[in-house]
């Protein structure tokens, strides 16, 4: 049984995989079962996001197969009866807000809905056709650099393979050993198909299925060697990996036992264990996962990030109301903080939520540590959950203030007190785009996602009893305005990637900085001058917004789309209420992908885009991933209109924008109930509108009148409903204990 996300990787060997970043899912995209007698067959692991199935008969014969299909372990509730709803008069629309809802719920996984993945016996850990996983059981695990692995080995099947010298998404030096044909070789990656050997050699009679091996290998930095019952067997040098973890797996079509694992580093044994006690999964993150969860893809990589949890929890809430996912998603990543302040970028779901901060003061794209903060700001906007604030504060003040020992001064004149965030090493200074050059010095997206998180923060610290919240507000006022001092490019009409290379805009930076509000309202730096710049750097011709301009290219850039970060120039431009913006980047970016006649369709939104619309990476493109759902949440909180005053809706406001759309209705779920919006114009342009909420909460309605259509004072209108008199800016403020009715006459 082969599977896949897209049609086009069905016919091939692997399907759409091998997937062997994490033990979330099956490692191979092919099941094989040797069926001998009538009875179900079901695999034992979960095969993660796809949309295809072929059967395969490996050898001559016929077989009648009933009730083929797949158990789902994500929620499966019809995108129509979801908590949150959205449709309006353009289909294209629509389809985009479903699709983005699908994409969501397909990345929420349950608690404890993982299965084990490898099978503990008193014989040990049974192993078959999986990719290594690392051992994690040391905050230092994946920088060991001289160490002595020891394990046993009964291979009863094929043979068996693992990696030492592995990161932590298991990649390192793949020592893959062949029973059957008698040979061991050495690889770059996970598994044996991830590159050329780096050594091999024949073995005699040294292995054999069914008998226990004793295998020893001795690592230091590039120097590796492999022994098998005492007999050194492979001894190379390398360049590929210098650091890094073990990992024990079974390469496709193998399978094994291992026990008595031993690893030893200056003489000291750090590790043991004879894979015969559950417990053991833990120390290679193999069990289930305790938490509710939201990861970055279905299929791939299926692991909890800073940066991606952002985006789509905004549109969980927007459609599945998946609190408890995005609960547990903070809990879990908010655990992971270093001494500094800042946080892991990314942690494997199958850990639990750590007690203590990871003794160490490196990490890695620093910009995913903000996102996470921003996360957990706009979790109490959404929900004002009693205890949140308070718990959280103090943990997430530590990021502004290590960011604060971190600015330095930059001035353009002895008046100018400027100070800038500066990332020090592009070690950390790496960001969702792992394929671009790390940025380093002072760098206009951090500085941006650096004030964005900040102002998010404002009404937490104030809701946990922060005394000096003043601090940090100056903080904001003073970074914004370094930010338009400096980073302002006037030629380009935007703001410039870093005080080194101010002649490329970068869509990520240039988004915040107008959702930061740090564009003034009142002179050339306006939100909507930005967003025009943006159009003509990043989109040339008029087709999907690049993720940067064509001058990055010289600078060894990437020129592709990323429909994540392309939420945030959504949400700018709706932000800005620059609709002919918003209309392009939904219509060019997503509307394809919502297209159930275009090339690989999915039903979800996809990971990255080259300019011309195809999947950006290659095969390896998760077609269905969590980061790219922004439009539903964009459309919900400004065609709908529908968006929290006050903490947990305790008052809302609806302000349409109506995209130049005849009408629109739909709902968004509130911790009280759902506010609920339909407007509508007839074929004169007149206006109805119906707005119900929650009984005891207030709301602020917006009426989003056609432009020219009337004024305030001379509008012609009855409303039903215990609502005010209209505001100057065209607005009732509404108490619900019935709906309100606006009806222009």
């Amino acid at each position: 049984m082969t599977y896949s996300e897209t049609l086009s990787l069905l016919d091939s060997y692997m399907g759409d995989g091998p997937l062997t970043l994490a033990a979330a899912m099956d490692t191979y995209r092919v099941n094989r079962y040797n069926i001998t007698e009538l009875g179900p067959y079901k695999n034992k692991l979960i095969q993660g996001g796809l949309r295809y199935q072929k059967l395969n008969l490996s050898t001559a014969g016929e077989l009648q197969l009933s009730h083929i299909g797949l158990v789902p372990t994500t929620e499966t509730t019809p995108i129509s009866k979801l908590p949150g709803s959205f449709k309006c008069s353009d289909p294209e629309l629509t389809r985009i807000w479903r699709v983005g809802a699908r994409t969501v719920q397909l990345s929420e996984l349950d608690a404890q809905s993982l299965p084990d993945f490898w099978e503990i016996t008193e014989d040990g850990a049974f192993v078959d056709s999986l990719a290594p996983q690392p051992w994690a059981g040391s905050d230092f695990a994946s920088y060991l650099m001289d160490y002595t692995l020891a394990f046993s080995a009964r291979p009863t099947v094929g043979g068996f393979g693992f990696t030492v010298l592995s990161d932590t998404l298991g990649s390192g030096i793949y020592i893959f050993i062949d029973a059957v044909n008698l040979s061991i070789s050495a690889h770059v990656g996970s598994t044996e198909r991830d590159s050329a050997a780096l050594a091999s050699v024949k073995l005699n009679s040294t292995i054999s299925l069914g008998n226990w091996h004793r295998i020893i290998t001795k690592v230091n930095m590039t120097d590796i060697s492999v022994s098998i019952d005492g007999s050194q067997v492979l001894q190379f040098t390398q360049t590929s990996s210098f650091l890094g973890s073990f990992g024990l797996g079974a390469s496709f079509g193998q399978a094994v036992y291992y026990t008595n694992v031993s690893l030893t580093t200056n003489g000291q044994e750090i590790y043991s264990s004879s894979l015969t006690d559950k417990p053991a999964l833990k120390d290679f993150l193999l069990g289930t996962n305790p938490l509710p969860v939201s990861v970055d893809g279905s299929r791939r990589d299926r692991i909890a990030y800073g940066g991606d949890l952002e985006m789509a929890a905004a549109s969980s809430f927007a459609s599945t109301n998946g609190r408890n996912f995005i609960s547990g998603t903070i809990e879990l990543l908010g655990s992971f903080q270093l001494l500094p302040g800042f946080f892991s970028p990314t942690v494997k779901v199958q850990q639990a939520p750590r007690t203590q901060d990871i003794q160490a003061n490196v990490t890695g794209l620093i910009g995913y540590s903000y996102y996470l903060v921003t996360s957990i700001a706009d979790y109490y906007n959404m929900t004002a959950e009693p205890g949140f604030a308070a718990r959280w504060a103090p943990r997430i003040l530590r990021l502004p203030d290590w960011a604060d020992s971190q600015t330095i001064p930059v001035q353009k004149n002895t008046s100018d007190s400027s100070k800038l965030l500066n990332i020090s090493s592009a070690t950390i200074g790496g960001g969702w785009n792992y394929y671009d050059p790390a940025q380093s010095g002072m760098v206009m997206s951090f500085n941006a996602i650096y004030a964005f998180a900040l102002q998010q923060c404002l009404p937490l610290l104030s809701a946990a009893g922060i005394t000096n919240v003043t601090i940090y507000e100056n903080r904001f006022h003073d970074l914004r305005q370094a930010i338009n001092t400096h980073f302002w490019n006037d030629r380009l009409g935007a703001y410039g990637l870093s005080l080194s290379n101010m002649d490329i805009i970068s869509q990520e930076a240039n988004s915040l900085a107008i959702l930061a509000n740090i564009p003034g309202p009142g002179d050339h730096r306006s939100a909507t001058n930005v967003l025009s710049a943006m159009g003509r750097q990043l989109s040339p011709a008029g087709g999907r917004p690049l993720a940067f301009s064509n001058a990055s290219v010289s600078e060894g850039f990437a020129q592709k789309v990323s429909p994540y970060i392309s939420g945030y120039h959504l949400r700018a431009a709706l932000h800005a209420s620059d609709a002919a913006t918003a209309k392009h980047l939904l219509k060019s970016i997503w509307g394809p992908m919502a297209n159930p006649t275009a090339t690989n369709y999915t039903g979800c939104f996809w990971e990255t885009l080259l300019p011309d619309g195809k999947p950006g990476l290659g095969n390896p493109t998760s077609l269905c991933h969590a980061w790219s759902s922004g439009p539903t949440a964009s459309l919900s909180q400004y065609v709908l209109g529908i968006r929290p005053l006050e903490a947990g809706f305790r008052t809302w406001l609806v302000a349409p924008q109506t995209l130049g759309l005849s009408w629109a209705e739909g709902r968004h779920p509130t911790p009280q109930g759902a506010v609920e919006v339909k407007w509508a114009y007839d074929d004169k342009g007149r206006l109805t509108m119906q707005v119900s909420g929650p009984v005891g909460t207030r709301g602020k309605v917006r009426i989003p009148l056609r432009p020219g259509n009337a004024t305030a004072e001379r509008l012609q209108y009855k409303v039903s409903g215990n609502a005010s008199s209209i505001t100057e800016d065209m607005a009732f403020e509404v108490e619900m204990g019935s709906n309100f009715v606006f009806q222009q006459l």
